[in-house]
């Protein structure tokens, strides 16, 4: 069912230009399950009241009911008119399936879609996808009580951190909801739900002359055409949820430390030490699979531009990139040169400088426009993180550590696990875990979705050092 706002629809919306930011990110859907096991107060997961939660919490985001406009020079925007919204949907339905079977498969993405606790994740391709809703949700009742959440929201409305902020969102309008009893409760939206104006259009900086090492583009061939003529095809690819003590993360960082490559004024993030030591891992598993052959790894790592471009450091449609590193052999396959590594990749975001950035933003712009002016098709498709949807030897490492994707407690306990979806080979997705079991952390341990090609997800989990580190939570 479509939701029903009636008197509580927003009344106003500005318009959103998709700027080159995210241009090429709007035809992807973020989806994500959490899982809640049984308890008594599950009652309080009711539909009817998470239906009234949700309206309550649709209330202060008003882009999830807008609508992509593709205009006559194939720029596109997202619309919002209250008098012709596109409302969000969610789905109920009752089950077989139980909680119980799903934890003993490792609440696994490929199980929970097999037994349609998903929904169909939209193609992207924006000439079917007028009335595709911004936000989608499926609540699935277990039969021995449990309750499965799957929910999907389009990039194009939320960044990747305001995504999971919705969710924890509604679920504390819900929660102060079933406790008040009231019929619609008033939650003020976190700041991550606060709408920014999106990058400007800088169409009069200097272009980058060539195209940016992390955006790749061809206006000469279709992507069908690109993906043809990549000399190594890609096998299987199994996602799998490690986890990682926050422990075992800091004592590497010390190992940096102490280790001796650092000068005055050198400095590694735990974000760097946490990629440096991911790509050691995943590219020894990818040669160990016979995958690759041995050889250098591109090292990539995302990064939040917002502060550098002077934006605020809240709100939707934050701007990611990927700073990337090329690693000798020797530096993926010795343990020992962890910290040499973890220098290195974070010294590749020096170059990163907020004009650097506005340039990157105009070529992506300028470009898009080239492409548009030359009739070529679904213009958005020709831009790609170049390492990660092709088949070179390179490791890609989110830094979502802040993202609450546990955060969701509807009022009957935090979700016991939580599933996103990540179809790239060789990247990794880090999440925080559930909440700390004691007051003094926010949560033990980090959650790691790893993506890789079958031969090297086996050569992982049999890897004897990664094991000492990381413990497998769920396959596929």
């Amino acid at each position: 069912m479509r939701i029903d706002m009636g008197s509580h629809l927003p009344q106003s919306a500005a318009s959103r230009a998709i700027t080159g930011d995210t241009q090429f990110m709007f035809q992807f859907y973020k989806p994500c399950f959490q899982f809640y096991a049984p308890n008594e107060q599950i009652s309080c997961m009711s539909e009817d009241n998470l239906r009234r939660s949700l309206v309550a919490a649709l209330q202060g985001c008003p882009l999830l009911f807008g609508r992509l406009t593709v205009h006559e020079d194939k720029s596109i925007s997202l619309e919002y008119d209250p008098q012709n919204v596109n409302s969000p949907t969610m789905e109920i339905q009752k089950t077989q399936t139980t909680y119980a079977e799903l934890k003993e498969h490792g609440f696994s993405y490929a199980l929970a879609r097999e037994l349609g606790l998903d929904m169909p994740i939209p193609d992207g391709s924006i000439s079917k996808a007028l009335d595709t809703p911004m936000l989608m949700v499926k609540v699935s009742y277990l039969s021995d009580g449990g309750v499965a959440v799957f929910s999907m929201s389009n990039h194009v409305a939320f960044d990747g951190n305001a995504v999971f902020s919705f969710i924890a969102h509604w679920a504390r309008c819900n929660r102060e909801m079933a406790q008040q009893r009231s019929e619609i409760a008033v939650v003020a939206p976190p700041p991550e739900l606060q709408t920014s104006e999106a990058s400007p259009d800088n169409s009069t900086a200097k272009a980058l002359d060539n195209a940016p090492a992390e955006i790749a583009v061809d206006a000469a061939r279709s992507p069908a055409e690109i993906a043809a003529a990549l000399t190594r095809k890609s096998g299987k690819v199994c996602t799998s949820v490690f986890s990682i003590p926050v422990n075992q993360i800091a004592q590497l960082k010390q190992q940096v430390v102490e280790s001796g490559v650092l000068v005055e004024g050198q400095w590694v993030s735990t974000n760097s030490v946490l990629a440096a030591f991911l790509a050691q891992h995943l590219g020894r598993a990818n040669v160990a699979g016979g995958v690759f052959e041995a050889g250098d790894w591109t090292v990539f790592q995302s990064m939040d531009m917002r502060r550098p471009l002077g934006q605020p450091l809240r709100g939707l449609g934050s701007p990611v990139m990927l700073a990337e590193y090329q690693a000798p052999y020797d530096e993926i396959a010795d343990d020992s040169q962890l910290p040499r590594l973890a220098l290195s990749v974070r010294q590749s975001i020096g170059k990163y400088s907020g004009e650097h950035l506005r340039r990157v933003m105009a070529w992506m712009n300028s470009t898009y426009r080239r492409l548009a002016a030359d009739g070529v098709e679904e213009p958005w498709r020709h831009f790609w993180f170049t390492a990660l949807d092709s088949t070179r030897r390179a490791v890609g490492v989110s830094c979502m550590n802040r993202i609450p994707i546990y955060d969701a407690d509807f009022g009957a306990g935090y979700p016991a696990m939580a599933r996103s979806f990540n179809p790239r080979q060789n990247y990794v997705i880090v999440f925080p875990g559930p909440p700390a079991a004691s007051d003094s952390l926010e949560y033990d341990v980090l959650h790691l979705y790893i993506s890789l090609e079958q031969p090297a997800m086996e050569a992982l989990i049999a890897d004897h050092r990664w094991s000492q580190m990381c413990t497998l939570v769920s396959e596929c």
